[in-house]
């Protein structure tokens, strides 16, 4: 019935919320390892601090280029069935989800979505958890999105008209 791929720009941009964290995590890294250096602490602290540099470094740009490597491997579907997301940097991550185990389907415009006139669709499933893992005995909540979509309104319309098909044919 559908299928696409989300903008390029936005949602690689969405990656970019860490940034700030990354840096402060960064600079208190590096203020850290210059104080330990200069009050002539053992040459291990220094390279303990290393460590969380190379955090702080990875906290920082690590995100953007991990969505970057995500990208051309992103790709949703919806059939008259299911809906499919694909994604993955190194490896393929792939999920179907059955119309009518869905729950709920709503869109969310973020600030970085605004300015790209952007979109995510979520859609919100109950889902069951082996025995052991949920406590509470309701099940998990598996939220499954389509990110940066160009036209976020027209593919949740769609999807709310295919779950509602779905159901009909179940009832008749």
């Amino acid at each position: 019935m559908w299928s696409g791929k989300p903008v390029k720009v936005p949602f690689i941009l969405s990656s970019l919320v860490t940034i700030p964290f990354g840096l402060i995590f960064l600079g208190f890294s590096i203020f850290w390892m210059w104080g330990a250096a200069s009050a002539g602490a053992p040459w291990f602290f220094t390279l303990f601090g290393l460590l969380f540099v190379f955090m702080g470094f990875g906290l920082t740009v690590g995100a953007p280029i991990w969505q970057l490597m995500r990208y051309p491997n992103t790709e949703y579907m919806i059939t008259d069935q299911r809906i499919i997301t694909q994604t993955g940097a190194i490896g393929l991550d792939t999920r179907f989800i059955n119309l009518d185990k869905i729950q709920e389907v709503y869109v969310k415009i973020d600030f970085v979505d605004k300015m790209f006139g952007t979109g995510s669709v979520i859609v919100m499933t109950a889902g069951y958890v082996p025995v052991g893992y949920d406590t509470t005995g309701r099940g998990a909540l598996v939220r499954p999105s389509l990110d940066a979509l160009k036209e976020p309104y027209e593919v949740q319309k769609l999807i709310q008209e295919a779950i509602e098909k779905v159901r009909a044919k179940k009832l008749a």
